[in-house]
């Protein structure tokens, strides 16, 4: 079986991540994998693996633009000379790219949903190019599919991401800990309050300074350590500054070590996002057994069940999530039940072996309806 994934990039990013780790996992199964797309930081990721890797110039927005209809005679040489059995699409403007592909060569693709859409665009009506089947990455998004997007319920599978586990079950020594903490400026002793993700506007990044900053007037022995890159980088250090926490909050780019170490010196974990598809950062925090914090919305509330393995506050609330870090500074044996739990759910049901498993048994399925024909 040869595959194709198609995406728009590959910088650091939850779909990159989702793309690089099932071709290395692909390969590893002995399926033929390459991946197309205008690159990225993690092509390096491929490299290693000796995953090929072909350049198209789709990074845009606009799924019917000009890049688009460019690369489109480049992709149809690729998956003519590539003799390739199925793409994978994960983005919008790959989704486009692989429908026209297969409108003119037969080639059947599929698409994986990393998120939620506004279903009342026009163009996602017209054209909805979700492919034979649709992979979506959890509960909350396979229901947004089926009810918003009215994807036949037949097309939609439901296969959550999966995460290495094995890179979160070691912690690092404690001289190891304590360098990073010293490079990042962190207070060695200090209770560290941590998050990992793109500082974007749908990660909540705002929210949970104001609720740090809220929880350290109760508690002032904590420090916030925010880890990722993104547009609102500028936006959310001025806050910060504004705030006159600048001895509290820390920055680090997250592309520097590896995030295992990052969550290796969180005391706990927070994800304040306004919406999340399934939530990658959140499922490693709980394979590493980082007490773990998230908004109730989508993807998160499926992963954590309140006060079991995890807490689950209400979306955009600075004073619930400000308790939450309190409590949780205040509570050893609940983090320590919290932790426990977490990385039992973690070991269980996040394994990304069985994630490409069943991804693959989507291929096969596709596979086997076009043979049959």
């Amino acid at each position: 079986m040869k595959i194709l994934l198609l995406t728009t990039h590959l910088n650091t990013g939850g779909i990159s991540t989702y793309t690089v780790n099932l071709a290395r996992y692909l390969k590893g199964a002995g399926i033929e994998v390459t991946v197309a797309s205008s690159g990225g930081n993690l092509t390096a990721n491929l490299e290693k693996e000796d995953i090929p890797h072909v350049v198209l110039d789709i990074r845009t927005k606009s799924e019917f633009g000009i890049k688009v209809w460019k690369a489109l005679p480049k992709l149809k040489r690729l998956v003519g000379d590539g003799n390739y059995d199925i793409i994978h699409a994960q983005t919008r403007v790959a989704q486009v790219l692989a429908s026209l592909v297969k409108r003119s060569m037969g080639v059947p693709f599929i698409s994986t949903c990393h998120g939620f859409f506004k279903s009342q665009r026009i163009s996602r009506r017209l054209f909805p190019c979700w492919g034979d089947k649709v992979i979506a990455i959890s509960k909350s998004v396979s229901a947004h599919l089926i009810e918003d997007l009215h994807v036949p319920k037949e097309r939609v599978k439901m296969i959550y991401n999966g995460i290495e586990l094995d890179r979160y079950q070691v912690p690092g020594a404690s001289m190891e800990k304590n360098v990073l903490k010293e490079n990042i400026g962190l207070g060695e002793d200090a209770f560290t309050v941590g998050t990992v993700g793109r500082l974007s506007p749908v990660k909540g990044h705002a929210y949970l300074i104001d609720a740090f900053k809220e929880a350290i007037r109760k508690q002032p022995g904590m420090q916030l350590l925010i880890v990722g890159e993104g547009p609102d980088e500028e936006m959310l250090k001025e806050k910060v500054r504004k705030a006159e926490i600048t001895d509290k909050v820390f920055f680090a780019p997250g592309n520097d070590v590896p995030l295992e170490e990052y969550f290796s010196i969180m005391d706990i974990f927070c994800l304040a996002s306004t919406s999340e598809g399934l939530g990658f950062s959140l499922m490693e925090a709980m394979a590493a057994g980082r007490p773990c914090i998230a908004s109730n919305v989508g993807g998160l509330a499926e992963l954590i069940i309140h006060t079991e393995d995890g807490l689950l506050v209400p979306s955009r609330d600075v004073s619930a999530l400000g308790d939450a870090i309190h409590k949780l500074f205040s509570d050893g044996s609940l983090r320590q039940q919290l932790s426990d739990k977490a990385r039992k759910k973690a070991l269980s049901s996040f394994s990304i072996k069985d994630s490409v498993k069943k991804t693959v048994e989507v291929y096969k399925e596709i596979v086997d309806v076009r043979d049959k024909r």
